[in-house]
């Protein structure tokens, strides 16, 4: 019986766009494929498969060592899926990771955040550390979105909380943190913020962790980093806006 992911074409074609995302990531083209000695796929073998015409005896995930099916195919199972695991291997690790404190959004609220391989689940889960405000402590799973740069750390612990990423760059993600609140006493309320993620050499790097206050040395870099979510576009609050104030814009602008 076959893979049911290569049941219909529409997966098919899902799995030739992920090869092809691959490709490009590690710099190889179709070329490539078909002129290695190490197997005797045509051209036009090559050219079917980003077409969705292949079935399981085609070898281009052989060759390229790596699984495209669907990772949430094999998560939860006894093996490992092998393509997802190569993915996701470099977001192991140990994390600074600084937001605006609810309560007072002058003040930043510093943390470790440590994300690893879960052989249970078969997926990358993560693990609030070191937070001064310890009966918030999350964790939860990793969801690592098709052909998407970023990673969603989703709680699975008290009230549901999501913080959406961009994937490394530098060592830093960036994005979004939205959940509830209870900043009023016994009031809770929606609340979202720009946060980030950096990526620690453990041995190397102690970082400022805790209530950041102004006067704090780390203060400036830390805020440095969550005023770029917004500026350089890795998050966007969205705020409707009055027509009369549009079309003013629109005159100034002219």
């Amino acid at each position: 019986m076959g893979h049911p992911a290569l049941a219909n074409k529409e997966s098919r074609l899902v799995i030739a766009e992920t090869i092809r995302e691959f490709l490009h990531k590690s710099g190889f083209t179709r070329k490539d494929l078909i002129n290695r000695e190490s197997h005797n796929l045509s051209e036009s073998t090559v050219n079917k498969v980003f077409q969705g015409e292949f079935s399981e005896r085609t070898l281009i995930e052989a060759i390229l060592n790596c699984s495209f099916r669907s990772s949430t195919e094999t998560c939860g199972e006894n093996k490992e899926p092998n393509g997802y695991r190569l993915e996701v291997d470099n977001l192991q690790g140990t994390y600074l990771c600084v937001r605006p404190l609810f309560a007072n959004p002058t003040n930043l609220n510093a943390y470790m955040i440590s994300i690893n391989w879960d052989k249970q689940q078969q997926c990358l889960v993560f693990e609030e550390k070191f937070r001064s405000d310890k009966k918030y402590t999350q964790q939860g799973t990793v969801q690592l979105p098709f052909a998407l740069p970023f990673m969603y750390l989703m709680s699975n612990l008290g009230s549901l909380r999501m913080i959406i990423l961009s994937l490394p760059i530098d060592r830093l993600c960036r994005g979004i943190i939205t959940t509830v609140s209870n900043s009023k006493g016994s009031i809770y309320i929606p609340v979202s913020a720009p946060i980030f993620l950096k990526r620690l050499h453990v041995e190397e790097e102690q970082p400022e962790i805790g209530v950041i206050t102004p006067d704090n040395p780390s203060y400036l870099d830390y805020q440095d980093i969550l005023a770029s979510v917004t500026a350089e576009e890795f998050g966007v609050f969205v705020m409707n806006q009055n027509p009369a104030e549009r079309r003013r814009g629109i005159s100034v602008v002219s």
